[in-house]
């Protein structure tokens, strides 16, 4: 029996969209209280996961779409918010977030 390691999750695929906008919540909470674009360029990056998840509710999926257009529009966020993440990351990576 292998035991993952917490850090060592493939966020992308293996977190449930609730999970992902909690974390989208996080930091457009932080952006909007601070103004910082990378907490913002990471809400955008995990409302664009959640509008493109098949197993999430459409509505869902329709409010996050929304919100990551309204994202995009911001000139403060830089461009990398536009396009889909990377599906995996390495466990390092995950732990910097």
């Amino acid at each position: 029996m292998t035991i993952k390691h917490p850090l060592a999750t493939d966020y992308a695929t293996e977190q449930p969209p609730a999970r992902m906008v909690a974390g989208a919540l996080a930091h457009l909470a932080t952006h909007m209280s601070t103004g910082c674009p990378r907490a913002a360029m990471l809400a955008a990056m995990l409302l664009e996961r959640v509008a493109t998840d098949p197993d999430a509710d459409s509505h869902l999926r329709s409010h996050a779409r929304e919100l990551v257009e309204i994202l995009e529009r911001d000139p403060q966020i830089p461009v990398a918010a536009a396009s889909p993440a990377p599906q995996r990351r390495s466990a390092s990576h995950a732990a910097a977030f």
